[in-house]
């Protein structure tokens, strides 16, 4: 099964996620893992990831990964 979420919120997609796209005025800039999301050098992906932290969203992911079962990996 394959569900497409479309947010700026990446605590919850990095949480959630199996596979990222980065899309910047319609174009794709960016396919790849989590990890290699994190990890790209890609100037337009680096600008995106390296920005302003969003507020404290805990609840919400203490939320996320009770339904999902899933862990975030700290640091």
């Amino acid at each position: 099964m394959t569900i497409i979420v479309v947010t700026h919120e990446l605590a919850s997609a990095f949480l959630i996620a199996d596979r990222m796209v980065l899309i910047d005025k319609g174009n794709i800039v960016a396919i790849g893992t989590v990890g290699e999301m994190k990890s790209s050098t890609q100037p337009r992906v680096r600008q995106f990831l390296d920005r302003v932290p969003e507020p404290d969203v805990e609840g919400e992911l203490d939320y996320l990964q009770t339904l999902t079962g899933r862990y975030r990996r700290r640091g």
